[in-house]
């Protein structure tokens, strides 16, 4: 049996918790630079904001005082994902985080009303700890789990906020009421295609034989017609798998022309990648550079160009990995230009247990090795970049626009005593009725020991 946790309107729930006076009224969450909406509250939906609508567009919907507006704050959200998790990792088994405010996982119990409490009581208990509402849906396969988690979302008589569809009439009713476009694996042209054919709710789609189903679209579209039949054909890559590539990338708040300021942002891109590359333990061998220019100011001459260097070593060295990046941006860097993006990605990568090492350097290598594990502990303990190169140890000039951060976002810190970096030890099914009934009671009065907000 599948569940799917997913937090309501996340982001714009991270800023009530942080904002209790933002409860009730319509908020929108803009994207980098303030350039569109990304995410919206109840209230925003009501008022008939798209999602992805400009942010000099809100005005054009309603009152503009009224729509409360947010530049985000994605360390923060992330922050209360990884409190999320965690909880959900205390009930859950092979939890799959599938985004950053969705998570599958199996259910310990085969019974499907022992699955409602516990997962009710999960529910109220993330909202206890958190602040953040979570809606829950759990069925045979993760698609009809997705489909019950969108309507216990969308049901204000659900108090509960868990739904579960596991019996034939209650998929059946549930399918006739969910579009098509609604239904997880179906994007816009997948659902033009089937528009096209007459089919718009799922219970048209799930009689369909499969001959044709296949036909019509691709094997993603088979999987989805069975998992909507109740045969578990889909599975999850985590986000914790390593990477093939790895980029960093960032639009400038304005143009930018000063060579300086640019290589600034290009080596703290570098240093990010070398934190994740370092965070999957493992090696790149190749650094690729890009500039771009403002392609909408007509004013200005348009220059976009690209360069890839090859490390002599595979490393997770940041200081290595930054080295090489500045060395193609130097190779592509053409001064009378403006530029509005520049981005550094990483790849050839391999895990670092299979490299082969350098007997001439081995010295260094050991040196840089201790000195990032050291940097890594450092940002672990006292907050991430703590610790940087030092040209990096300011935004400058190349930092984005948000004029819409709340005064407290300048100093607040958030602490957490979870790691998500270490999963939780892997839950048995449980078996001991009295075991069930104190987890029961320590879901509902237990109370968070290492997670403050200050």
């Amino acid at each position: 049996m599948y569940a799917l946790a997913d937090c309501n309107n996340f982001f714009v729930s991270c800023e009530r918790v942080l904002n209790p006076s933002l409860d009730g009224k319509p908020v929108v969450v803009l994207s980098g630079n303030d350039g569109c909406v990304i995410a919206r509250s109840n209230e925003a939906k009501a008022l008939g904001i798209p999602m992805g609508c400009p942010a000099f567009q809100v005005k054009n919907y309603t009152n503009p005082t009224a729509v409360v507006m947010l530049s985000a704050r994605h360390i923060v959200y992330q922050d209360l994902s990884h409190r999320i998790m965690r909880i959900l990792a205390e009930i859950a088994i092979d939890l799959e985080v599938y985004s950053v405010d969705e998570a599958f996982f199996k259910l310990p119990y085969s019974d499907d009303r022992r699955n409602h409490e516990l997962l009710a009581l999960m529910v109220k208990k993330i909202g206890k700890w958190v602040g953040v509402p979570v809606s829950i849906g759990f069925a045979a396969t993760r698609t009809l789990a997705k489909v019950a988690s969108h309507i216990a979302k969308k049901d204000p008589n659900n108090t509960s906020r868990v739904l579960g569809l596991t019996q034939a009439e209650h998929i059946q009713a549930a399918l006739a009421k969910t579009k098509i476009d609604d239904i997880w694996g179906i994007g816009r042209r997948l659902n033009a295609k089937l528009l096209s054919r007459g089919i718009r709710f799922a219970s048209e789609f799930v009689k369909l034989p499969s001959s044709y189903v296949q036909k019509i679209g691709t094997i993603t579209l088979l999987r989805t017609h069975q998992e909507l039949q109740g045969r578990d054909s889909v599975s999850i890559n985590p986000v914790t798998i390593a990477h093939k590539s790895i980029m960093n990338s960032r639009t400038f708040g304005h143009v930018l022309s000063t060579k300086r300021d640019i290589a600034d942002a290009v080596i703290s891109f570098a240093q990010t990648c070398a934190s994740q590359l370092r965070r999957e333990g493992a090696a790149a061998l190749s650094v690729t550079v890009f500039l771009r220019g403002d392609r909408f100011r007509r004013d200005l001459p348009f220059y976009s160009n690209t360069c890839t260097v090859n490390m002599p070593l595979h490393t997770s060295s940041a200081i290595e990995i930054s080295n090489h990046a500045i060395a193609a941006f130097n190779a592509i860097f053409k001064s009378g230009f403006f530029y509005r993006k520049a981005g550094v990605m990483i790849s050839n990568i391999k895990p670092a247990g299979q490299l082969q090492l350098d007997v001439f350097n081995a010295e260094r290598q050991a040196r840089h090795s201790k000195l990032m594990t050291a940097i890594d502990n450092i940002n672990k303990r006292y907050g991430s970049k703590q610790i940087m190169l030092a040209p990096t140890l300011t935004p400058g000039e190349w930092a984005p626009v948000q004029d819409h951060l709340p005064p407290q976002s300048k100093t607040l810190r958030l602490y957490t005593g979870m790691n998500p970096l270490c999963p939780p030890k892997a839950r048995q099914p449980i078996t001991d009725a009295h075991q069930q009934e104190e987890e029961r009671n320590h879901y509902n009065d237990s109370a968070p020991r290492n997670d403050t907000i200050l």
